[in-house]
Parts: structure tokens; sequence; C-alpha cells
């Protein structure tokens, strides 16, 4: 499985709150890790300000691991198309067109933000949690 985690999932590898323990162990069971590079700014912005320095230097050691999708014309064009059709916030609709550029075979999207969960939901993407 590859699992696609926008920041507010991946936030809970770093932060327990509810969804941590899925988290961590869809991770542990993915072959491979993969977010936009949008994801790492938005992920040491908000471990580091709940967890301090040595939170956010966790996150920038662990992002070696992840298959980076880089915001370049075409992901934008796409996140620009998604965030009207589908209503989301710009940042939003760049991690929904980055999992929608993804082999979507085996592909698991992982997000607790409830409109962009609807929206990966409604491109037919599979999701964690399943129902939010």
């Amino acid at each position: 499985m590859t699992l696609y985690l926008d920041s507010s999932a991946l936030v809970k590898r770093y932060v327990a709150e509810e969804g941590s323990r899925q988290v961590r162990m869809a991770m542990g069971e993915a072959e491979k890790l993969t977010s936009c590079r949008l994801g790492f700014v938005e992920t040491v912005r908000a471990v580091g300000l709940r967890a301090g320095r040595l939170g956010a230097r966790r996150v920038r050691d662990d992002w070696a691991v992840f298959d980076v999708i880089e915001i370049d014309h075409d992901l934008a064009e796409r996140a620009a198309r998604v965030a009207l059709s589908d209503r989301l916030r710009a940042c939003d609709a760049l991690h929904l067109a980055a999992a929608l550029a993804s082999p979507a075979a085996g592909l698991t999207f992982a997000t607790w933000d409830a409109r962009l969960h609807r929206a990966a939901r409604a491109h037919g993407l599979r999701t964690l949690p399943a129902e939010l």
C-alpha cells in the first residue's frame, strides 16, 4: 500500500491526538509513504508549535523516507481545478491534486480534514480513516 499523508494526518505521528494510533499503524504497514512538498512545511510548523524544536527535528529527519510530490505547473493547474470543483482551500487542493497525480492502485489518502476527506472520497480515493 502507498500511504499519502496530508499534514492533518502526518502531525498525528508526532503529537498524541485522536487518530495517532491509526496513523502510526498505517505508516508502519505502508510500502511507500508520500506527500506533497507542502506537507513538509505544514507539518514542521504544526509539530514545532506543539512539540518544540525536537519535534520539528523529528519531522525533518523522517521526511527523507517520503516520496515527495513537488509543486510544479501541472500540479498547480490540477489543484486550481479541484479547488473550484470541490470548494477546497488552496493547500487542501494541492494535497488532493498531488494524491490524484499518484498511481491510484493501492493508494490510501490519509486526512482528518472533513472537507478534504469528502473530496478525496468523491474522487474515488480510499481514505484513512475510512469514515470521518
